[in-house]
């Protein structure tokens, strides 16, 4: 008998802080996170008190994953324990989540792969048997291949949930451009926050990762329907760039001390190319260093915080924002080991809650 989508979620998830392969010490930072979710260690409670979560995926109003894996960076890594981070931040300031987002864990992230491209049948088969024992479907085996097939599934089951990641680095925003062409088609417009463009065609040969997720969602969007903020770390010019791609661009530059006006120009521009639902994916590093330094490629001169939330604010009351995400955040490099109290975490908590607070 074939797998249905629940059966498929259930195989492709794990309770949040378990979707990081940490089998030794790193181990612990899960078991904290699930004290403070759940109120217990104990691994059945745990497990029980998941999979009650799978019951409601079909009324609820978003769903939360997390996407715990680093293999897309190319700088420093560390942005795998984000969702963990993220979590711990988020229950640390605002109490839990709201009763309208239904957090469904993570995705299970083998620590060596990206996407299912990249391996041979016979790797692929291999960590199959591992990952999901006695299964003889075909299923997928790598982060960013499991994500598309998690949210396809959750697309099936409940086609109107948002759906807000935690990452990992960028290149997991990359499934969620195959969620959006797969709900919208091309009716879909893209807010990308971040000091690089991501705009590469390949990187070192690879397809899918932190440089290249923008550049291949141009394959599912309409002409200027990116909308990139805060770009200061580039090996081309604006103009360069917008000789090569469709894609409207406001670099950091241009943005310090025309907050107000930059945000009435994005809102407009969005709304004059007729867009009506958006994704926001929204790079930590976007913001700058001085407020969120726990990050594979920190920059200075970058967006303030203050205005990153109220462009997500004013976003949300003129457009319908369908998802979500924040990204390379990487608790392991600012040395603070109790994540909730890290700076960066605290800054990318403090945005998911701009992205899923009802206004």
């Amino acid at each position: 008998m074939a797998l249905t989508a629940l059966d498929k979620l259930r195989l492709f998830l794990r309770v949040p802080g378990q979707g990081i392969y940490t089998p030794s010490t790193g181990g612990g930072y899960a078991q904290r996170l699930q004290q403070a979710l759940y109120g217990t260690v104990d691994p059945k409670q745990i497990q029980q008190a998941w999979e009650e979560q799978f019951q409601k995926i079909r009324r609820v109003e978003s769903v939360l994953l997390g996407i715990p894996s680093d293999t897309g960076a190319g700088v420093m890594k560390g942005a795998n324990f984000g969702p963990i981070g993220i979590r711990e931040a988020y229950l640390s300031q605002f109490g839990a989540f709201p009763k309208s987002v239904l957090d469904l864990g993570d995705v299970i992230c083998v620590p060596h792969f990206l996407h299912d491209e990249m391996l041979s049948e016979q790797q692929r088969e291999a960590t199959q048997k591992e990952l999901y024992p006695g299964q003889s479907e075909r299923l997928p085996v790598s982060p960013l291949s499991i994500a598309e097939a998690a949210l396809k599934a959750i697309l099936e089951l409940n086609p109107q949930a948002r759906i807000y990641l935690m990452g990992g680095d960028h290149s997991v925003s990359w499934p969620a451009m195959v969620y959006c062409h797969q709900r919208f088609q091309q009716e879909f417009g893209v807010l990308h926050f971040d000091a690089h463009t991501d705009l590469m065609t390949r990187r070192l040969g690879v397809d899918y990762c932190f440089a290249t997720w923008a550049y291949q969602a141009l394959r599912f969007l309409k002409p200027y329907h990116l909308v990139q903020v805060g770009i200061r770390s580039s090996s081309k010019t604006k103009a360069q760039w917008a000789e090569l791609h469709p894609v409207l661009q406001f670099w950091a530059p241009e943005v310090l001390g025309r907050e107000s006006e930059i945000i009435a120009q994005v809102c407009q521009h969005f709304s004059d190319k007729g867009v009506k639902h958006i994704y926001i994916s929204n790079d930590i590093d976007g913001t700058d260093s001085s407020e969120a330094s726990a990050t594979g490629t920190p920059e200075p001169q970058g967006l303030r915080s203050s205005f990153v939330k109220n462009l997500i604010s004013e976003v949300k009351k003129n457009f319908q924002v369908f998802g979500g995400d924040i990204v390379e955040v990487a608790p392991p490099l600012s040395g603070v080991r109790d994540f909730k109290e890290e700076p960066t975490c605290r800054l990318g908590a403090q945005y998911l809650h701009e992205l899923i607070r009802t206004p």
